[in-house]
């Protein structure tokens, strides 16, 4: 019996999110919490630049193709099932919405 993948939503902290998150891109990925680029999302367990620990995963093509989004999920589970995917346009927007709090205080 084969695994369906849902949508789910859980409180976490953006902060450590993007802390802890790879971007996985088309060729390679990038570090969020420092935005070093070339990085091996099926591989790379912490950045080799900053040496943070990956522990959620996302993924611009979501947006950009979304019926491809279950697929593209299931690959990075099937090669990374220790990450936790995030939705990236759940990201950039309350991203976005603490650093404007930070901004105007």
């Amino acid at each position: 019996m084969g695994h369906d993948y849902l949508r789910v939503f859980k409180e976490l902290n953006i902060e450590d999110v993007k802390k802890h998150l790879i971007i996985w891109g088309d060729l390679t990925s990038d570090c969020a919490s420092c935005r070093k680029l070339g990085i091996n999302a099926f591989s790379a367990t912490h950045c080799p630049e900053c040496g943070i620990e990956f522990k959620y995963v996302t993924s611009r093509r979501l947006d950009q193709h979304p019926g491809e989004r279950f697929h593209l999920v299931r690959r990075m589970h099937e090669k990374r099932p220790d990450l936790l995917f995030i939705d990236y346009t759940d990201y950039t927007k309350l991203l976005g919405q603490k650093q404007a709090r930070d901004f105007f205080g």
